[in-house]
């Protein structure tokens, strides 16, 4: 299928099928946490966010000075190949932190609107294709190596009419946001 059946009045191009390492390049860059690059948890569902209680383990750790961390930014795609499943996948909308080097980290090549990317790649579709590629013997211990992220395959209409889905899923996400607070309110 190269169409898809429902669009926005006005297009009609087929969705071009392109490698992931077409849209994104891996972000590999490691360093301390520091003032400009916060150290920061990953949480499924959420994304990027100020370690709570919950997640803060830093009392595991005996010595956080100089412990390298992942770098990410502000778009980034970041998934933990262990936790798909649960929801460890998503862009980062926070900005610059620093996060546990168990993620990958992906900066997007400016070939595809950020958001049509992080709800795409949010799909069930595209999650079991990240999962056909993950090896490793042990449960809870795959991975799926970053050159065969890059491998993985996805249609994707022109970047005109990504913003214009981008668009319509953020209206509907902020009327869903807005009944959830009357409702709140209303109890």
């Amino acid at each position: 299928m190269a169409k898809p059946k429902i669009r926005f009045n006005g297009y009609t191009e087929d969705w071009e099928q392109r490698k992931v390492g077409e849209l994104l390049e891996e972000r590999n860059e490691q360093a301390p946490m520091s003032e400009d690059y916060p150290l920061m948890a990953f949480i499924a569902n959420q994304g990027v966010a100020p370690k709570g209680e919950r997640y803060d383990r830093s009392a595991l750790v005996n010595d956080e000075t100089g412990k390298k961390y992942k770098r990410t930014e502000f778009g980034d795609f970041i998934y933990s190949s262990n936790n798909l499943e649960t929801g460890s996948i998503g862009l980062n909308k926070y900005g610059n932190a620093c996060i546990s080097p168990v993620y990958s980290i992906f900066k997007p090549t400016g070939k595809a609107e950020l958001d049509f990317l992080g709800r795409r790649f949010l799909r069930k579709d595209f999650i079991n294709e990240m999962v056909r590629w993950r090896q490793g013997v042990v449960y809870g211990q795959w991975k799926i190596h970053e050159t065969d992220f890059m491998k993985i395959e996805v249609r994707i209409p022109s970047v005109d009419e990504q913003k214009k889905i981008g668009q319509y899923f953020d209206s509907l996400d902020n009327l869903i946001t807005l009944h959830q607070c009357k409702c709140m309110t209303s109890r």
